[in-house]
């Protein structure tokens, strides 16, 4: 559906749009206090990862529910409840130092996170009807979240330095603005308004989402899995396998995969104005690529310059996917392909250590750096079922 507001309300509007970042980001905060967790509750080494990962899981459920949800209540609704539940279970996270409590409230954070992500991607797709204004919006929000990732772990690094973990949870105070412009700017958006087949006795049958979305998220699966396995969350494992430099170098490292991804999504909506269909597939052929040119000749320039331009094709995929997934599927789904993508998401993101660890153990060695040749060959395997269903696509269209 449309939603009519003026110029100023729609920015006020994308500004607490942008702002649920703030709960999707969380775990930017913790990582720099993850030892810390195990040093003070390690008696209890299956909760503390449960409190390292489990947001993640708890996102899979919680943006399925959000999509059911928004078609009961108000989405404003879904979204402040979703604030609530983040801002209390961020702010008041670590005030007892018991691992119970950090779970339970950890499990707070997961369902705001669910809820935030999923309906303000759909609340995006109310506001902004045309598919390059909404992409062009969409690479805003993930700019929004690269740059909050990179301001939560530069905050929650110098707060936990204070000499006191529990510091680093004062990052999550910015959740209290939140949860206001969230209150005081997102519309009102009730559900049943976008059309849906009807037979002729009026009741509604719920549409299909399509072949070819699924295709699309089976790719994002792996995607994700591979991704995660290499640029994303190896490169400091990569840099130390061969002797490229200290952990202050991979911190360099990552911080210049996240400054040019900001960058990088900021100009998401020009590119996919360009490339439309084909963004994902370049994006794709480019990973593969540079994986292989990291594997075949390591080298800090390589760590630093190559894996950013390989962590920026996950930026462009990521964006890819929320843009594009909406003209796939009949207007009546919107909410539920957005809750698709955001939980798959959340499952490819969790197994893609274990992917890493997996393949390490059929390639009988202890370096990651040999396994990401695997990832480009299936990176190259991606590009070509993208590329297989265009041309389908294209005979179908003729």
């Amino acid at each position: 559906m449309r939603v009519e507001m003026t110029k100023t309300k729609r920015t006020l509007c994308l500004i607490a749009l942008m702002l649920t970042n703030l709960a999707v980001m969380n775990d930017l905060v913790i990582i720099p206090i993850i030892s810390s967790f195990y040093q003070n509750f390690g008696d209890h080494m299956g909760l503390v990862n449960y409190i390292v990962s489990g947001p993640a899981l708890i996102i899979v459920f919680t943006s399925l529910l959000a999509s059911w949800l928004c078609r009961k209540l108000d989405k404003k609704v879904v979204l402040i409840a979703g604030a609530l539940f983040f801002t209390v279970g961020a702010v008041f996270g670590a005030i007892v130092e018991n691992s119970y409590y950090i779970a339970f409230m950890r499990t707070l954070v997961g369902i705001g996170a669910g809820f935030e992500q999923v309906v303000a991607v759909a609340l995006i797709a109310d506001v902004y009807e045309d598919e390059n204004e909404r992409a062009k919006m969409t690479g805003y929000y993930n700019a929004t979240m690269s740059f909050v990732g990179i301001a939560y772990s530069y905050l929650a690094g110098v707060l936990a330095n204070s000499g006191v973990w529990q510091n680093a949870f004062k990052c999550y105070w910015a959740a209290i603005p939140m949860l206001v412009f969230i209150f005081l700017f997102v519309p009102s958006v009730k559900p049943g308004e976008r059309a849906t087949a009807a037979d002729e006795s009026g009741k509604k049958e719920k549409e299909a989402l399509g072949f070819r979305f699924w295709v699309l998220e089976g790719s994002w699966l792996v995607a994700n899995i591979l991704f995660g396995s290499t640029v994303l969350y190896y490169v400091s494992v990569y840099i130390a396998e061969n002797a490229l430099g200290d952990a202050a170098f991979s911190g360099t490292a990552t911080s210049v995969k996240q400054i040019v991804g900001f960058v990088l999504c900021l100009f998401f909506g020009a590119i996919y104005s360009k490339l439309k269909r084909h963004t994902i597939t370049v994006s794709y052929i480019i990973a593969a690529v540079t994986l292989v040119m990291m594997v075949v000749s390591p080298s800090k320039f390589g760590a630093v310059v190559i894996a950013t331009i390989c962590g920026c094709c996950y930026k462009l995929v990521f964006s890819y996917m929320y843009a594009h997934g909406f003209t796939l599927v009949p207007p009546s789904r919107i909410d539920d392909s957005v809750a698709i993508t955001t939980a798959v998401y959340g499952i490819g993101t969790f197994f893609s250590t274990y992917f890493a660890t997996w393949i390490m153990g059929l390639m009988h060695t202890d370096r990651v750096t040999e396994t990401w040749v695997v990832s480009a060959v299936l990176f190259g395997v991606l590009a070509v079922i993208e590329i297989v269903m265009t041309v389908s696509e294209k005979k179908q269209a003729a």
